[in-house]
């Protein structure tokens, strides 16, 4: 368990989470057992309809100590006020435990009028935490020295590693805000051989282990798609923090699913254009 947010909340520190858009969601039972093995922190939006089932299973007093955060992807001060109390009634919840702002793509969409707003939610008790979604490392590190957001959620994987230079190495170990990690398995590319991988790749979990392995990530993510997979990772996350060895054939690995990648996709532009 690790301490999480203005709070300290403890909670467990990977995250049960839905998926893009909702589509191929988890099941029902993978929410249910998640919670029940003390998975306490969940990254939550309306569209993850099993998901939202499975909180409202649970007495209200239970669910009011889960750590949820949600998210709104657009709009002004008067669009996420109405995210933020949508939200509040569908959980019948007073509080929420975070709230982020999705997608973030530029320093306009975290204008102060947005903070100004944001920051009067954690003043009238509505929020504990406030923060953004992000993919661009560099931008979520200007914003960050903002020191107006607590939470940020970021991409991290071991075949986009970026991260650490742009951002989690630059962070003042003296203001170190909540760092949730997400995409950890690349969307599935980093569960598969790239062409040329000989030998044995890294078990999901390790993948986990790996954004877990940094010492200034929170907490990661994890949309397992049954009860047996999330059982299964949670089962190698036991064995904590990755060893030297193991650290270095996932960086390799990474390496080598993200060479792959850029090929295919510089391969596929090629064949469009008619140069290959």
């Amino acid at each position: 368990m690790r301490p999480l947010g203005r709070a300290k909340t403890m909670v467990y520190p990977v995250g049960l989470a839905g998926s893009t858009f909702g589509r191929n969601e988890p099941p029902i039972e993978a929410y249910r057992r998640g919670i029940e093995l003390g998975m306490n922190l969940i990254f939550w939006d309306p569209m993850f309809k099993n998901m939202t089932k499975a909180l409202l299973e649970l007495p209200d007093e239970e669910r009011s100590r889960l750590f949820i955060y949600g998210t709104c992807g657009f709009g002004g001060p008067r669009q996420i006020r109405k995210a933020l109390f949508k939200r509040l009634k569908i959980l019948k919840l007073e509080k929420i435990s975070g709230f982020t702002l999705g997608w973030v793509r530029s320093e306009f969409r975290v204008r102060q009028s947005i903070i100004d707003e944001m920051t009067a939610w954690k003043e009238k008790g509505y929020c504990d935490n406030i923060g953004l979604s992000a993919h661009r490392r560099r931008l979520a590190y200007k914003i960050y020295e903002k020191n107006a957001f607590d939470l940020f959620m970021l991409r991290y994987n071991a075949a986009h590693r970026g991260l650490e230079g742009d951002f989690l190495d630059r962070l003042d170990p003296d203001s170190l805000p909540v760092v949730i990690t997400y995409t950890t398995t690349r969307w599935g590319k980093l569960l598969q051989k790239p062409d040329g991988w000989e030998g044995d790749i890294p078990r999901p979990g390790d993948l986990y282990r790996f954004s877990l392995s940094h010492p200034r990530v929170s907490a990661v993510l994890m949309s397992a798609g049954s009860t047996e997979q999330l059982e299964s990772n949670i089962k190698v996350l036991s064995e904590g923090p990755l060893n030297p060895d193991e650290m270095e054939l996932v960086r390799r690995f990474g390496d080598a699913v993200y060479g792959h990648m850029k090929k295919s996709i510089l391969g596929e532009l090629f064949e469009r254009s008619g140069r290959l």
